[in-house]
């Protein structure tokens, strides 16, 4: 038990302090019906869509509240970096909210930090956005999962496939801002049994020279009923990149997206010894400071969610049930206290599997993901015994032993957290 910390309010104070990233859910109405959506009949566990539009006195609630926590740390000379993120719903579809947050944040007088913008979006209404989007400056994430056929579960209210309408508006915004595009445009496709790894990758790399980020459908908090229906449509990454008509130079590729690649750079960052995350790592070394348990993220570590309802959660990814304060009409209610209690009673409750687990080292599990986590019996779905660990060491090492050049390749080419 001493191996593993809980946090407490002094933690979440300093993550409010030194926030990286923002997000607020513009919508949650959209102009597509996307069958494998997170909102959609799929899974559970959100709130009911209602087409709903976030109210600009809310924002402004919640950002006066951390603009206190951002003057602590306020340092003359110093802008850190913050991302503010637009998500959906189709968050193109509520820009005067966007612009209003925006107008405000560059209206407050300056401690210290250095606002960008970042969007998700379906791209449905970039001819009428781009000019806007352009000019702020926004680091943009189109989803478009290839072709025309790999398109076809991204239909708009009428059932009709989004492919022409959303390839015509990114020829657009190539065309009209060329240097914008190289630099802040980006891709997501979603893997689902329409498409594979290699025509999404190929498709996006001919038509636009990008390289997509490729994301399997989300397996946690899948409807009882549509469990059947749910792997009908789903699709292996690692499968499906045995498919391809030349899988090794696809991997080569694709490098730490692919999966093997990915769990060695895993591998390599936790258990060289020579990987730190942090300055206090490097100083005092990784049993220093011991860690909370499991690999879930304390409480505003990485970003802070806000949906249209006002709830604030961790991350965009996790039930809305586990909302750790809310945004009223007239005032932001967030206990730290309480919220650090409530999110230590999650992750403890999987302490003695922590303590035995042959990966707590470098585990990526989060607590919230366990779809059964209301049930004190429930097991981490990411469970190692010590032997299970050992074998997975032989496999990245016999890994790295068919395929040496990717330890160099890691070290030079890629910078994690």
């Amino acid at each position: 038990m001493d191996k593993f910390r809980r946090i407490s309010l002094m933690d979440i104070e300093y993550n409010l302090m030194n926030l990286n990233q923002l997000i607020f859910e513009v919508t949650d109405a959209c102009n597509l019906r996307c069958k494998y959506c997170g909102y959609a009949d799929l899974y559970e566990g959100y709130d009911q869509r209602e087409n709903l539009k976030f109210p600009f006195h809310k924002a402004k609630l919640i950002i006066d509240y951390l603009y206190e926590y951002w003057k602590k740390q306020y340092c003359a000379d110093v802008n850190k970096p913050i991302s503010i993120g637009f998500y959906g719903g189709e968050p193109l579809l509520n820009v005067p909210f966007i612009q209003q947050v925006i107008d405000y944040l560059e209206s407050l007088n300056p401690i210290g930090k250095k606002f960008h913008y970042n969007m998700t979006t379906n791209a449905m209404l970039l001819d009428k956005y781009m000019d806007f989007l352009v000019e702020k400056e926004f680091r943009l994430l189109i989803s478009l999962d290839g072709d025309e056929k790999g398109q076809s579960y991204r239909i708009d209210a009428k059932g009709q496939n989004s492919f022409n309408k959303v390839f015509t508006n990114i020829q657009l915004l190539r065309s009209k801002y060329p240097a914008y595009f190289d630099h802040l445009v980006m891709f997501n496709s979603v893997l689902h049994n329409r498409n594979g790894v290699e025509s999404a990758y190929r498709f996006i790399k001919d038509e636009f020279g990008k390289e997509p980020a490729i994301s399997p459908l989300n397996n946690s908090g899948i409807r009882k009923d549509k469990v059947k229906e749910f792997y009908q449509t789903y699709q292996n990454m690692s499968e499906s990149i045995k498919k391809a008509t030349n899988c090794e130079a696809l991997k080569k590729e694709l490098f730490i997206k692919e999966p093997e690649t990915s769990a060695l750079l895993n591998y390599i960052h936790y258990m060289t010894g020579n990987v730190f995350d942090n300055c206090n790592d490097l100083i005092l070394g990784r049993t220093g400071i011991p860690n909370p348990p499991s690999g879930t993220c304390p409480p505003f570590s990485k970003k802070m969610f806000i949906t249209v309802k006002g709830r604030i959660l961790q991350c965009e990814k996790i039930n809305h049930e586990f909302a750790l304060g809310q945004i009223t009409d007239k005032k932001v209610e967030l206990d730290l206290e309480q919220a650090a209690q409530q999110h230590n009673e999650y992750i403890f409750q999987y302490i003695n599997q922590c303590k035995t687990c042959g990966v707590k080292q470098m585990c990526m599990q989060c607590v919230y993901q366990i779809d059964d986590i209301h049930d004190k019996t429930s097991k981490c779905n990411s469970y190692c015994s010590t032997k299970q660990h050992e074998k997975h060491k032989e496999y990245c090492l016999d890994y790295l032993d068919k395929h040496p050049e990717l330890y160099n390749k890691i070290l030079k080419n890629v910078v994690v957290r």
